[in-house]
């Protein structure tokens, strides 16, 4: 007979949170969130100014496709009205590093900061990553409702020819009139990007389906 306060507490670990320690839950596609409303409402006081990222979009977005796929890198973020890119690197695993739009693009800038590595290491690494604590020391902790999803749990990696068509979409995004794309991350060892408007909508799609989500959802 099963353990029913186990289930209870594997369906509430994965479907409590909006992402929880297992990601999406395996019949969730995206989820939305709904913030403040006063920034909807205040949306139309609020004209669009162009920032110094949306300048060199191009370059920048092209750039970001290329430190994802090419080296370290698993996760980035990017702040169109900041000109803010925040990067998670396998070589540094425990901190962020911050990067001005401008200096991304400049020449040399990317060699200098980030350690080249060829994809199929770096999702190597991370699976590597992922196992080691699985089965390490750290497994006494685990309670058993963790344990037996942890167990279960089979990770796949975003495949690498999808990073540039995910980071193009950001700027189909960006174009929207009205309401825009404000701010974009994606995380390869979730499986997610997030994608924050100049109004109160967040957006957490599965990486492999977000290209997919952008077209049914673009004009």
């Amino acid at each position: 007979m099963p353990d029913l306060p186990d289930i209870h507490q594997n369906v509430c670990l994965l479907h409590e949170p909006i992402v929880g320690a297992f990601g999406l839950p395996a019949d969730t596609p995206f989820v939305s969130i709904k913030g403040d409303p006063s920034l909807r409402e205040t949306v139309p006081l609020r004209p669009r100014q162009q920032s110094r990222l949306d300048q060199i979009a191009g370059e920048v977005l092209q750039t970001c496709a290329a430190v994802l796929r090419d080296t370290g890198v698993y996760a980035i973020y990017i702040g169109f009205n900041s000109s803010e890119v925040r990067t998670e690197s396998i070589f540094n695993p425990f901190a962020y590093e911050v990067h001005d739009a401008e200096d991304l693009v400049k020449p040399g800038y990317t060699a200098r900061h980030f350690v080249s590595v060829p994809y199929e290491e770096k999702v190597r690494t991370i699976a590597w990553v992922r196992a080691m604590i699985q089965t390490g020391p750290l497994r006494r902790y685990l309670p058993a409702h963790w344990l037996k999803l942890m167990d279960q749990e089979r990770w796949a990696p975003l495949a690498a020819h999808r990073i540039g068509e995910i980071v193009h979409s950001f700027n189909i995004l960006r174009s929207i009139e009205g309401y825009y794309l404000r701010n974009a991350a994606i995380s390869l060892s979730e499986g997610i990007v997030r994608a924050s408007y100049n109004c109160d909508g967040t957006y957490i799609v599965r990486a492999d389906y977000f290209p997919e989500f952008v077209r049914i959802n673009t004009p």
